[in-house]
């Protein structure tokens, strides 16, 4: 769980800007090391030794500032690139409320078992916050697999997005995911 745990504590963060290191801009998230960035309506891209790529919720795309031309088809695969990128923010403020909530949800079961002697109820209270947590998480490597699926369906149809091939690997997903198993 520690991949999604972690989006889920970073993007709680950057939304709150409270550990962004973008500390003006309270409606910003990075993920992926920064190579994503989610802010005002729009997802920018970083990818090494390239122009930033910026998509926009109706589809445009934008390098290097300059408007990139797309298909129909094209435009609906960089709405969707767009529309899962802004999940793994909603998922990962909720896996952070999950977590909070378990924290919480720990004091109260110890301080309870602490006045009522019932350790076996603080474990059985904690494990089911806990698997709110786990799911919350794994809506964060779906969105993941979802962004890799566009990213390399617009990688084969429009030229311009090569660059932007390995913003997200097979083993940033795959990772996400054997994490959540191994948990």
């Amino acid at each position: 769980m520690k991949h999604a745990a972690l989006f889920g504590i970073v993007l709680l963060c950057g939304a709150m800007s409270a550990c962004s290191n973008h500390m003006d801009d309270l409606n910003s998230s990075d993920i992926m090391n920064g190579s994503i960035r989610l802010s005002h309506e729009q997802v920018t891209l970083h990818a090494k030794d390239s122009p930033d790529a910026v998509i926009s919720a109706n589809g445009d795309l934008q390098i290097d500032q300059k408007s990139v031309e797309t298909s129909p088809a094209e435009r609906e695969l960089l709405k969707s690139y767009y529309e899962n990128a802004m999940m793994i923010r909603t998922d990962g403020i909720a896996t952070g409320k999950a977590g909070a909530a378990v924290g919480a949800q720990a004091l109260k079961s110890v301080a309870k078992g602490i006045a009522g002697g019932n350790g076996d109820q603080i474990q059985q209270e904690i494990d089911a916050k806990t698997k709110v947590v786990k799911e919350a998480a794994l809506k964060i490597c779906q969105d993941l697999a979802n962004i890799k699926t566009n990213q390399d369906q617009l990688v084969a149809q429009l030229p311009a997005f090569k660059p932007y091939d390995n913003v997200i690997s097979g083993d940033d997903v795959g990772d996400c995911q054997k994490d959540q198993k191994s948990d």
